[in-house]
């Protein structure tokens, strides 16, 4: 009898390998299901993530731009769709807080290099810089006043504003594709891109905050006679 007792541990074994295969198969098949689900929500593998089908998207269909009431630093409301009108410029627009001491100090940077590049170039007749500020609350002229001096902005080149009614930001936000998270200390985590708006207000292109040249460039085509 002591011969015949190692079959039941082959038989053990066995079955193991049975159920690890069949426990791989499964996984596998779950995988492959996820991939395809991604690839589907992906828009067949071109967008990984929101803000990238958000790009997709305006490339394929432009998108009209809300008109809510905005103030400036000087306190002077106007629409925006007033603001966009004014003249026949495209817009390079942004979205920050005056509060921010991360990423709205890139953007400022990448701001002020394209407005000396568009006077260098004698493009601000065409080309416009907009600055909108998310945060109305604490955003007031006198706010805003001080973040212009701060930014070296000069007015026949780079625009700031904020909304008038708080009530209107998210669905601002939302025609841009930005997402904005309440973090701590009163502050915000969002994203950030360089958005191409036309003077009828129609957003055009979004492209990366490092894709300040090529934002510039794009603007100007849109404006070639």
């Amino acid at each position: 009898m002591s011969a015949l007792s190692p079959a039941p541990q082959r038989e053990t074994d066995t079955d193991l390998l049975s159920g690890l295969l069949a426990s791989f198969g499964a996984c596998l098949l779950v995988l492959c299901l996820g991939l395809v689900a991604l690839f589907i929500a992906t828009e067949s593998g071109t967008a990984y993530l929101t803000e990238t089908q958000r790009r997709s998207a305006v490339a394929r269909a432009p998108v009209q731009v809300p008109n809510f009431p905005v103030f400036d630093a000087r306190g002077e409301a106007q629409t925006l769709k007033q603001l966009l009108q004014q003249d026949e410029r495209v817009w390079i627009v942004d979205f920050v807080y005056t509060r921010c001491n991360t990423l709205c100090l890139a953007l400022g940077t990448v701001f002020q290099q394209l407005q000396q590049q568009i006077l260098a170039q004698g493009l601000q007749d065409r080309v416009g810089l907009l600055s909108i500020s998310f945060d109305p609350e604490n955003d007031t002229p006198t706010t805003l006043s001080a973040y212009a001096r701060r930014m070296r902005m000069q007015d026949n080149v780079w625009q700031l504003v904020s909304l008038q009614r708080p009530a209107d930001r998210r669905q601002l936000l939302d025609s841009f594709g930005i997402m904005v998270v309440p973090a701590p200390l009163g502050e915000f985590e969002h994203n950030a891109a360089l958005h191409l708006v036309t003077a009828d207000g129609q957003l055009v292109q979004i492209l990366d905050l490092t894709a300040g040249k090529q934002a510039l460039n794009a603007a100007a085509a849109l404006t070639a006679p």
